[in-house]
């Protein structure tokens, strides 16, 4: 596992310099929408294109899924998001990553993101340990009595259903942020700067490298759901979010508890 973690950096670190090539030239991007408010760009394509031509070169055996090209999950796969926060991405902001995880048994079990903008980098794994733009690092426990939940905003989620789970944070105390970006929610999650992140309806490619990246430091990580596209359930984050997150996410689970 240690060798497809640095192989996996490598490629994520060359795929977030070919994405800032093309951040930095917006105004030549060709825009197309998968449906409302779900856009995607040549950006999205070239860079999913260079993370599976590195994988593929490396582990030649392995399956690959993603977001722009799709793919099937099988016993165990790549989950690649190559531009998450598209809708940042695009109007020039900062919060968006580049997601690469490692998935065996319907669990993630490596990932890496990138948030190129932010020079930020998070890798490892439930076997590697966790790391920091190559360093090792664990997740600081500061301000606890600040209670935080980041929640997801996925099109296929019912916003009803998403803001009742948001009342019944804030209800309970709690602050609740939205990022618009699945790949920010974990990594802040991991990062410390929430207590954990939320979303149902999401997709493999969007959680499996952050799902990793949680489990790795120590958060309670937990998916329901299923692999398929936009129905798989995500709740991360400490022992007290997940008491409260477990009353909305829909079951049966299909990792680990």
């Amino acid at each position: 596992m240690e060798t497809r973690l640095k192989v996996a950096e490598r490629i994520a670190q060359e795929a977030s310099l070919l994405a800032l090539d093309y951040f930095r030239r917006l105004s030549e991007s060709e825009i197309g929408e998968k449906r409302p408010q779900d856009l995607f760009s040549e950006a999205n394509r070239e860079v999913e294109n260079l993370i599976r031509q590195r994988l593929e070169h490396h582990f030649p055996q392995d399956a690959i899924i993603g977001e722009e090209y799709g793919g099937e999950p099988s016993a165990s796969y790549w989950s690649v998001d190559p531009i998450d926060g598209t809708s940042h991405f695009l109007r020039g902001s900062s919060l968006w990553g580049i997601s690469v995880g490692y998935v065996i048994g319907g669990e993630p079990v490596m990932g890496v993101i990138v948030h190129p903008v932010l020079n930020l980098m998070l890798s490892g794994g439930k076997e590697t340990g966790l790391y920091l733009n190559g360093e090792p690092f664990q997740r600081p426990v500061v301000a606890e009595a600040l209670k935080t939940v980041a929640i997801g905003d996925s099109p296929s989620w019912d916003f009803t259903h998403q803001l009742c789970i948001e009342k019944a944070y804030r209800d309970d105390g709690w602050n609740v942020v939205r990022y618009r970006c699945t790949t920010a929610g974990l990594s802040f999650s991991v990062l410390g700067y929430v207590d954990g992140y939320q979303e149902c309806f999401s997709s493999m490619w969007d959680v499996s490298a952050g799902y990793a990246l949680c489990k790795a430091a120590g958060l309670d990580a937990h998916l329901a759901g299923s692999e398929e596209k936009s129905r798989t359930h995500v709740s991360v984050g400490t022992a007290e979010m997940n008491r409260l997150s477990a009353r909305f996410i829909p079951y049966p689970r299909f990792t680990p508890a």
